[in-house]
């Protein structure tokens, strides 16, 4: 499983460099999906809060949220550009120095190395770089992608349990996430109406 947690965490950095809203959500693609191979490690689900899961990670993650937020964009031909952290050395130094920390984080916790401490790195570097996008984002956009990457950072360190969550709260978590994102979504329909909300747009004339 180790390599499919140095892919989740190479594809948590990359969109940071790439400044694009496609790059983003092509990103958060790859999350869900690097999410259902470390699921799928453990075998196909065998109960229903299994199978729920896997309908979350894979139907919801994967391919749900990214197709739905590419509709809308797409819809209002929002520009390429959009800068998911500002685009300078300072930030880029500081998304180097979060992953850092992440992995110091987890020589702390974990001592003995191995693939639980890997885990643990993996799962602090993604909550620690969903933070910075959060913090350094106004845009409706960023902050949405900055909640969905902070989703599956968690999601991730779900995954590092034995066992899954009870059928009913299962359900719950894959409901709230389903409502959220059709929530982020009508927030994102209005970035037309925010000229400061949009990268690269113009800004607004005195009159």
């Amino acid at each position: 499983m180790t390599y499919l947690l140095v892919a989740f965490l190479a594809v948590a950095v990359a969109p940071l460099l790439v400044a694009t809203w496609r790059t983003s959500l092509v990103g958060l693609a790859l999350q869900g999906l690097l999410l259902t191979a470390i699921f799928l490690q453990r075998g196909w689900p065998t109960t229903a809060s299994g199978a729920v899961l896997l309908v979350d990670l894979l139907l919801l993650r994967t391919v749900f949220v990214p197709r739905h937020l590419y509709r809308i964009l797409r819809r209002q031909n929002v520009p390429r550009r959009n800068d998911v952290i500002p685009a300078n050395m300072i930030s880029w130094t500081v998304a180097a120095a979060l992953v850092y920390a992440g992995f110091r984080f987890s020589e702390r916790v974990v001592p003995g190395g191995g693939e639980e401490a890997m885990h643990v790195a993996v799962v602090a570097a993604a909550l620690l770089l969903a933070f910075l996008v959060l913090a350094t984002q106004r845009r409706t956009f960023g902050l949405v992608v900055g909640v969905l990457r902070l989703e599956n950072a968690i999601a991730l360190f779900e995954l590092g349990a034995a066992e899954t969550l009870p059928l009913p709260v299962q359900l719950g978590v894959t409901g709230v996430l389903l409502l959220t994102v059709l929530t982020f979504g009508s927030f994102v329909t209005r970035m037309r109406a925010e000229p400061a909300d949009v990268a690269g747009a113009a800004p607004r004339q005195a009159p």
